[in-house]
């Protein structure tokens, strides 16, 4: 890449509006930090003699660094046809998801790329089906999201009203740290005041909630990365090895998902597979066997065929129940 180049894509950079470190401009750039200095000088000549109405400000001290200061005119983004079909489509993909909170500021967003590069107009949006929408009305979703990210960036302690499916409903104070996504949901971090533990939240199980005139400073070890891994969270109980016999349009969809840790699918001679995976929560477990119906049955660990046949029997008593009322 050319000086020139260097020079516009620096320019590209800062025109994202944040200070800059030097050092992070050259690591961005994939340069010397010592041409940083020179792409700048070169940048305010050519703001000088063309008259372009911005500046590279230098700010001294810790966190100092470059910034750009005025109005600039980018030339066109160069994206492939593949990209600008990947950004049209999560574009669209991102407004058809009821519970996304930003939907005005990505309109904003989208709109500045648009003007800067040429994105041809597709006949067919994406279209996004949710089989399981969520039932709480998303300006209501919309309205917890801000009060909690408002929290985390004040930093103040909240108290709220809480349901949870172990412990029914209950107050908590806690601090709230990190707001994300999970299945589709809300949930945010948080360090738990009775416990003395981070927990997971789920903003449609919050009931009242407010914020206290109390600081709190974020847990000297807290790393989000520590709650999650690529199957979850990595809090939610201890995991299980679990082994599955599957057929039929069962097997089918087990082959085409992942649905725990170190999953192995074995295919066995009478057309049924053999699962193999680690998962963890109890009740989960029990939930994912009875979904499958007569399609998988479980070879352990034997706690679980325990837990299974006896949700049975509890569902084949409570029917058998009805049916007497029904004669």
């Amino acid at each position: 890449m050319g000086k020139a180049a260097m020079c516009i894509r620096m320019l590209q950079i800062l025109n994202t509006g944040r200070v800059y470190k030097v050092s992070e401009l050259a690591n961005l750039l994939e340069t010397n930090p010592r041409n940083i200095v020179e792409y700048k000088k070169e940048l305010d000549e050519v703001a000088t003699e063309c008259g372009f109405n911005f500046f590279i400000k230098n700010i001294p001290g810790r966190y100092g660094g470059y910034v750009l200061n005025g109005n600039v005119a980018l030339p066109a983004l160069r994206l492939t046809l593949e990209e600008k079909e990947a950004l049209l489509e999560s574009y669209n993909y991102s407004l058809t998801k009821k519970d996304f909170p930003k939907k005005d500021n990505l309109i904003n967003a989208f709109s500045k790329v648009v003007s800067n590069v040429q994105i041809a107009e597709k006949e067919n949006k994406m279209l996004v089906v949710d089989k399981y929408q969520l039932q709480m009305d998303e300006k209501e979703i919309d309205k917890r999201y801000k009060f909690v990210e408002r929290a985390i960036k004040v930093k103040n302690t909240i108290e709220m009203s809480y349901f949870s499916l172990k412990n029914g409903e209950k107050t908590h104070l806690v601090d709230p740290y990190k707001l994300f996504i999970y299945n589709n949901s809300w949930f945010f971090l948080g360090w738990d005041h009775e416990v003395g533990e981070v927990y997971y939240y789920k903003l449609n199980r919050m009931n009242t909630y407010k914020m206290l005139d109390k600081k709190f400073v974020v847990y000297k070890y807290f790393k989000a990365e520590d709650y999650f891994d690529g199957n979850g969270f990595k809090n939610n109980g201890e995991y299980h090895h679990v082994v599955l016999i599957a057929r039929g349009t069962r097997a089918m969809l087990l082959k085409e998902r992942v649905y725990g840790k170190n999953q192995t699918i074995t295919d066995l001679e009478d057309g049924s597979i053999k699962v193999e995976l680690d998962m963890q929560n109890d009740s989960t477990m029990v939930s994912f066997v009875l979904q499958c119906g007569t399609e998988v049955k479980v070879l352990e660990p034997k706690w679980l065929v325990d837990k299974v046949k006896e949700s049975i029997e509890q569902m084949a008593k409570m029917y058998n129940e009805d049916e007497k009322l029904w004669k």
